[in-house]
């Protein structure tokens, strides 16, 4: 059932944008200013996330299977889709497309707030945020979708939602909690791109701290998918950087379908 989900998922996401009124971010809005902007310390904000987690799997659980199904998948979905990082993408990849570089470094720098790492820089650091948006927004929502459920997905988005807020505690937690998909993340890379180049780079940082996460994954994506940004105002670096993370989130499809053949998931 976990794949049948993941799949009709990811087709609702590719056939048709769920209205911005409907998604998590804007729901996230009209809660009250405690909730939206929490000051309380970082464990206990750890300890939030966990009871909603747990709270929301506990729901589906007792509610009847079709709607439990139903709630599970409308509720990933909300915290799948965000308008602002689709429209920005798109606004880039036509400046690039049709050669103005100005408005296309415009929407780069938009894409790029999220990233606190300064390794980066020009036309890398525009392939890192893609990647960074592809993570935050795709990758690890299904990661912890696979790995503790529904809850867990909604909490990260909770948590996704803080951190762009700048919530200090929000920023504390988050690298922790993005350690392990940066590391999963890299690994399909790894596999989809060139491996024999991306390998040592993935094992060289696996074990590095949670503030390396957007240099580590930069690190091994780079290795894997060779890409040439010394034209200003090319599109090819971006479409092959969007490509190998098309190639990855099937690499992550097939490697839920085996689990689900081992008997590791269900």
């Amino acid at each position: 059932m976990m794949l049948i989900t993941l799949l009709i998922l990811l087709a609702l996401d590719r056939v048709t944008m769920l209205p911005p009124a409907w998604q998590l971010d804007t729901w996230l809005r009209r809660l009250p200013a405690v909730l939206r902007t929490p000051s309380f310390r970082w464990p206990l904000l750890l300890l939030l996330l966990a009871a909603i987690s747990v709270l929301v799997d506990g729901v589906l659980y007792f509610l009847p299977g079709p709607i439990s199904w139903l709630l599970s998948l409308l509720l990933l979905w909300m915290t799948l889709n965000t308008t602002e990082v689709r429209q920005r993408y798109r606004q880039m990849l036509n400046a690039f497309s049709r050669g103005d570089l100005q408005a296309a470094d415009l929407t780069s720098l938009e894409l790029e707030q999220p990233l606190t790492s300064a390794t980066y820089q020009g036309r890398q650091r525009t392939l890192m945020a893609l990647l960074w948006a592809n993570l935050r927004h795709y990758c690890a929502v299904l990661f912890f979708f696979v790995i503790a459920g529904t809850g867990a997905a909604l909490a990260y988005g909770l948590l996704r939602y803080w951190h762009d807020q700048n919530l200090p505690q929000a920023r504390k937690v988050s690298p922790w909690l993005e350690w392990l998909p940066v590391r999963c993340m890299a690994l399909g890379f790894a596999f989809v791109g060139h491996f024999s180049r991306a390998m040592p780079r993935w094992l060289e940082g696996l074990l590095k701290a949670p503030s390396y996460n957007e240099d580590y994954l930069g690190s091994v994506a780079l290795s894997a998918e060779e890409v040439d940004c010394s034209e200003a105002c090319s599109d090819k670096p971006v479409l092959a950087m969007v490509a190998l993370a098309k190639r990855n989130l099937l690499f992550f499809l097939c490697l839920v379908a085996i689990l689900i053949l081992l008997g590791f998931l269900v």
